[in-house]
């Protein structure tokens, strides 16, 4: 389905390659966006001014004997593989609000499904930089195809190839195995692993398509950004990318081994064969109902993700960043200004309840503290706005700035916050950045963002201009101001004490250590890793 096979007098060998976890192919190379690589021939389609590959395999389909496993590499294929195919979602169940489909599916059941997309101005021999985006999605969700992340105008207006990619989601990805069965240790870490095989593809491949792949920024927002995060806890990250942008996510939402063995010892199934046995449907309801077990509208957003392994994540993230363990990567962070009230969307009581969810989520550590602290929020809030800003500080902001502190000792570092709301909406919520960032202004799980474009559409686009440049001249140089096509603001990098900060919105301008009161009040608490 993801590739459109062309079959011409070869069917059987293609058939049998299939069957042996090669991808088919067609016959003839289409002409205009056609490029050799090592695996095979790849043709794509020709728009807007670009070439378009969508749907090419990273590595092997992981079905039968290699799902719970590791990625296995993907095998060459013989005549041209057509990658026009834009349909392949890892395996879940529609989340209507959140995502943008490709199509309108409400289940998702194909395992074959670790491809990604490639956006070039041409598959020549350029040298042009490389961004590598990584889908957020709780690791249950979203699929690198949704129209929302559609890489042309990154494309274009940094000059620039761009890559997308799928991993797979929930208990086919996520579930650490190793105490059902000990030749399945680190299972839980197999999502992660499927996107260091796609960036490892880039390395090896991105040439073919017109990339430097000396010069790959791998970009993650949310789940995807989580990920990066834990790469970055890795050995030697600077083998997979020069550069990081990290939207709205950071180490401290890496689980911590104590949470992943509580988890793996509360799943519901302790053996490998029924596992193995059990439907994709099957397995997409067990993991909704084993996320379902966490507290509250974010628990189920967190029990999938990256966990510190001891062995493919070696430690905390923001302690081996702070010791120089990604030394050789540039790094750019941010987040929303309202993050956490992305989950109270769509429901007139939806943001109380996520105050009162709070108490939850909030460390017993700091229990002492709490007074004082929620007395600083309240200055300027209601009890429940004090909450939920209390809320996005410790979850995404305040780690957000350790890390980017930790690696402005070896790296320059730049900070932002995003704080454009739509005016009928519930604040800069989480992933409200995207659609800036990848120029679509596609407004999917954004409440008031669709009806803001049509009432303001020129304003958005500027804004969107600015960040598209940002983003592909850090790409491009490791400095967002390097490569300045438009007019915006100059962007200092993030420094102790200053800690200068852009501020994205209409009128975007830089603001020192924006809100530090309330930042200075998790001073101590480590954010090392999750765990509830």
């Amino acid at each position: 389905m993801f590739r459109r096979i062309r079959i011409a007098g070869f069917a059987a060998a293609l058939v049998a390659a299939a069957a042996c976890g090669a991808p088919s192919a067609s016959a003839h190379p289409r002409p205009g966006c056609t490029t050799r690589t090592s695996l095979g021939l790849v043709a794509g389609t020709a728009r807007a001014g670009i070439c378009a590959f969508r749907g090419i395999p990273y590595a092997a389909p992981p079905v039968g004997d290699r799902r719970f496993r590791p990625p296995q590499p993907v095998r060459p294929w013989h005549g041209t593989l057509t990658a026009d195919d834009d349909t392949r979602v890892c395996p879940q169940e529609r989340d209507e609000m959140s995502e943008d489909y490709p199509d309108r599916r409400q289940i998702y059941a194909d395992e074959d499904c670790l491809y990604l997309n490639v956006w070039t101005p041409r598959p020549d021999r350029a040298k042009r930089p490389v961004i590598v985006f990584i889908h957020g999605g709780a690791a249950r969700f979203g699929t690198a195809n949704e129209p929302r992340y559609d890489g042309t105008r990154l494309a274009t207006s940094g000059d620039a190839v761009v890559v997308s990619l799928n991993y797979r989601l929930g208990v086919f990805g996520w579930t650490e195995l190793g105490g059902v069965d000990p030749s399945y240790r680190g299972s839980g870490n197999n999502g992660l692993r499927d996107q260091i095989a796609a960036l490892t593809w880039v390395r090896q491949h991105v040439a073919d398509f017109g990339g430097d792949p000396s010069q790959v920024t791998a970009v993650g927002e949310s789940e995807g950004a989580f990920s990066l995060s834990a790469m970055l806890a890795t050995d030697h990250p600077e083998r997979l990318f020069r550069r990081v942008i990290l939207e709205s996510g950071n180490g401290s939402l890496v689980h911590s081994a104590a949470m992943e063995r509580k988890l793996a010892a509360s799943f519901p199934v302790r053996s490998i064969a029924r596992l193995k046995a059990m439907s994709t449907t099957e397995l997409i309801d067990l993991g909704n109902k084993a996320a379902a077990s966490l507290p509250g509208s974010a628990g189920g957003a967190l029990y999938f993700g990256p966990y510190v392994d001891g062995t493919l994540v070696r430690g905390s993230v923001t302690r081996r960043v702070a010791a120089g363990n990604a030394r050789g990567v540039d790094l750019l962070i941010g987040t929303n200004k309202d993050e956490m009230n992305f989950f109270g969307q769509y429901d007139p009581r939806g943001l109380d309840r996520l105050a009162a969810e709070y108490d939850g989520f909030f460390p017993p550590e700091l229990a002492a503290r709490r007074p004082r602290m929620t007395a600083v929020y309240r200055k300027r809030r209601t009890a429940r706005d004090a909450a939920l800003a209390m809320f996005t500080d410790q979850g995404l902001r305040v780690p957000a700035t350790r890390l980017a502190e930790a690696q402005s000792r070896w790296r320059p570092t730049y900070a932002y916050e995003f704080d454009w709301r739509p005016p009928k909406g519930v604040g800069a919520v989480h992933t409200i950045e995207l659609p800036f960032v990848f120029g679509t202004l596609r407004f999917t799980g954004i409440e008031g963002g669709a009806e803001a474009l049509k009432t303001d559409r020129a304003r958005l686009t500027r804004l969107s201009d600015q960040m598209v440049d940002a983003w592909t001249s850090f790409a491009r140089t490791g400095d967002p101001n390097g490569r300045r096509t438009v007019a915006r603001p100059s962007w200092p990098a993030y420094q102790v004490p200053r800690r200068t900060t852009m501020m994205w919105n209409l009128r975007p301008g830089t603001a020192k250590d924006p809100r530090g009161a309330e930042r200075a009040l998790w001073d101590g608490y480590p954010f090392d890793a999750f765990d509830l």
